[in-house]
Formats: C-alpha cells, structure tokens, sequence
C-alpha cells in the first residue's frame, strides 16, 4: 500500500471512530471522491446525526509546503452545506498529517487562516 493510501485509511478509521460513514475515498473499497469547486478531497464523510458533510486531505512533509495543498486547505474548509436543516453550517474539514508534518501543517493552517473559522482539526494518521 503506497503511503498516501494508507494515510488515507487512517483518516478513514479516524472518521467512522467519530460516527461518520464514509462516502468515498482515495483509498481501496471506496469510490474516489468527485471535485469539488475544482480540488478533490481524499474523504467525504456523512455524519447522520448531524446531517452533516465532512471533507478531509491528507498530507505528509513533502506536500504539505505545497501550492496545490495550500489551495485545497483554503477552498475545501470553506465549503457549507446548502440544504437541509444544517443549510449555511460549515462543513467540519479534517487535514491528516504525518508526524513529521504537524509542525509546518500548523504553520500553513495558520497562513490559510482557516482556524479562525472553527471548523478545522488536523490529526496525525
């Protein structure tokens, strides 16, 4: 299993622990993910009790410096859901990140300045 794929699954695992199932992924037994507003995310979940989408990347040190990363940090933990009874919420964005890149994952959060929008959480897969 190549090592985004299996960041891809930890990130998977880390989103039916949360009581999300998952929609698709960039991983083996899932569909992969359509774009959306021109970047595809590695993880679409569905939380039923909260009838809510969540989006999650996934990035090691080499492609967390990137622009595209960058990019798809800053128009994914944008997006909010338009119908239903969540309508106008944002949608919860997860980032996993390698050990290695939870330093310089913090740092380009913070530059995206997407923490202040509460909705993100980075973990470690």
């Amino acid at each position: 299993m190549v090592a985004t794929e299996k960041m891809v699954k930890n990130l998977t695992e880390n989103f039916k622990k949360d009581g999300v199932q998952v929609l698709q992924a960039n991983c083996s037994g899932f569909d992969n993910p359509a774009p959306i507003q021109g970047f595809e995310p590695d993880v679409v979940g569905w939380n039923p009790e909260k009838l809510l989408y969540h989006i999650g990347i996934v990035a090691d040190s080499q492609t967390i410096s990137s622009d595209l990363t960058k990019q798809k940090i800053s128009t994914l933990s944008k997006l909010m859901m338009g119908k239903g009874p969540s309508e106008g919420e944002r949608l919860p964005f997860i980032i996993g990140v390698t050990e290695d890149a939870s330093n310089i994952a913090d740092k380009k959060l913070e530059e995206t300045d997407v923490v202040s929008q509460g909705n993100t959480v980075k973990i470690i897969v």
